[in-house]
């Protein structure tokens, strides 16, 4: 509820948008994330919350206080481009994801396009400690209103702040740019479906509201939610294929049948309490997730699918992909055709730090401890492994496998493996090269269309 002098309103006013989800940023939260998470819960309107901080408090991290009722509250789901974790509650009607990075608050907000809801707890971030008789908020406030665009709200979390600094009751000038307009007291009491705030003796959130009025004129935000969420870099072509698939449970975190092993374990054997909460099966609900996918169909100006250069060709039995690229900057595309990564090793914990939902089906052709399994392995050059190819299709997991050039990159090379294939081995084959010369085509392929 919100408070203005005596008087009481039902609701908090907050931006009303279309088409997209709120915009939320908690510079510096810690473990008072959680404070913000809420709030943004209890307005029900899709929502992204950005957190920056220099130790970020991951709700992976402690597991026993970031559960409700025994269970599992956030969900893990793919890493943002560059740093990053990335969390969302799939048992909330609504769209939402909980971004949290490794970086200074004031150099994470510059990279934010802009933001319609600030929630600040500690704005002593923007501006250090000094004896100035002013309250925090106002001395970082030109700082902070720098990125909130035109409408926007800050919400001011009083729990660091002493009573005896006083803040305007009527609309003031920040900076050229900037106006606020206090809208009063708000209070949020207890919410069900939100995850305790562990730190205090109760989950109430009392903070001062304020509406800004912004002259700076933002870029949309598009680039920047995909930059958060892969599949808003998909084509639409690529979410048609995916629709009916969910993504599955980050793979390093216990699985359902892994919690329920562990659990009987303790029963028998163990002493004490058993504090892991109960694994969420998926990070989303195989309805919400269709609807998402045709929400995204349905608005393809907010997609940035990620460019390929593809050439197709078939030679014997299998189907063949020539990919000019970096295959790090292609990894969710595999992902989506059920690729099996067969890599070096240095190259293959590159990929699997960008994308570890490949690993349960990746090949490590250079294990530290174990034995190779290829034996006196050549990459490439005159005295490549003989049949490199086909000895790294044998060890492929799924229907396809992706790799990058090796033996001396050409047609002709794969030719020689691929037309004497028998059956057994993957029917598709992924190569990912740097070289724009390699796999060139001959021109008799090309003069009798056998390229797709």
């Amino acid at each position: 509820m919100l408070w203005k002098g005596n008087k009481m309103f039902t609701s908090i006013p907050f931006p009303i948008v279309e088409d997209r989800p709120l915009i939320a940023y908690h510079p510096g939260p810690h473990q008072n994330y959680l404070a913000s998470w809420n709030v943004m819960v209890d307005n029900g309107q899709p929502f992204v919350l950005i957190c920056d901080d220099l130790g970020p408090d991951y709700p992976d991290g402690g597991w026993g206080q970031h559960s409700k009722d025994g269970m599992e509250y956030f969900a893990r789901v793919d890493n943002p481009i560059g740093i990053g974790q990335a969390y969302r509650n799939p048992d909330l009607p609504f769209q939402n994801l909980l971004v949290h990075r490794q970086i200074d608050a004031k150099i994470g907000m510059e990279e934010l396009p802009f933001i319609d809801i600030l929630y600040i707890d500690f704005p002593e971030l923007f501006t250090g400690y000094n004896e100035q008789p002013k309250h925090p908020l106002l001395r970082a406030a030109s700082s902070l209103s720098s990125k909130v665009r035109d409408g926007g709200l800050i919400i001011s979390d009083r729990k660091n702040f002493d009573d005896y600094w006083p803040l305007p009751k009527e609309e003031f000038q920040v900076d050229e740019n900037v106006m606020w307009e206090p809208l009063g007291k708000a209070e949020w009491f207890i919410i069900p479906e939100g995850v305790e705030l562990y730190h205090s003796g109760n989950q109430d959130i009392f903070a001062d509201l304020f509406r800004v009025s912004q002259k700076k004129k933002f870029s949309d935000c598009f680039d920047f939610l995909a930059s958060l969420m892969k599949h808003r870099r998909m084509s639409v072509e690529e979410l048609q294929e995916i629709i009916e698939k969910p993504p599955k449970r980050w793979p390093f975190h216990m699985s359902v049948n892994q919690y329920y092993n562990s659990w009987n374990r303790h029963q028998e054997f163990g002493s004490g309490r058993f504090e892991h909460p109960v694994p969420q099966g998926t990070p989303w609900k195989d309805e919400m997730f269709a609807q998402w996918i045709e929400w995204l169909i349905e608005h393809p100006d907010q997609l940035r699918p990620t460019k390929r250069k593809e050439r197709h060709l078939k030679i014997g039995e299998v189907d063949v992909t020539l990919v000019h690229g970096d295959i790090t900057e292609h990894l969710d595309w595999l992902e989506s055709k059920n690729a099996s990564l067969v890599l070096r090793r240095k190259l293959l914990t590159k990929c699997l730090e960008i994308n570890p939902f490949l690993w349960k089906n990746s090949v490590n052709l250079q294990p530290k401890w174990e034995c190779p399994p290829i034996p006196r392995l050549k990459w490439s050059g005159e005295d490549t492994t003989d049949d490199l190819t086909l000895k790294m299709m044998k060890l492929c997991n799924t229907e396809a496998m992706a790799t990058i050039s090796h033996g001396n990159a050409t047609i002709g090379y794969l030719t020689n493996h691929l037309e004497a294939k028998s059956n057994g081995y993957p029917k598709n084959l992924i190569i990912i090269h740097v070289d724009e010369h390699d796999y060139e085509f001959p021109s008799h392929l090309i003069d009798n269309s056998i390229i797709k």
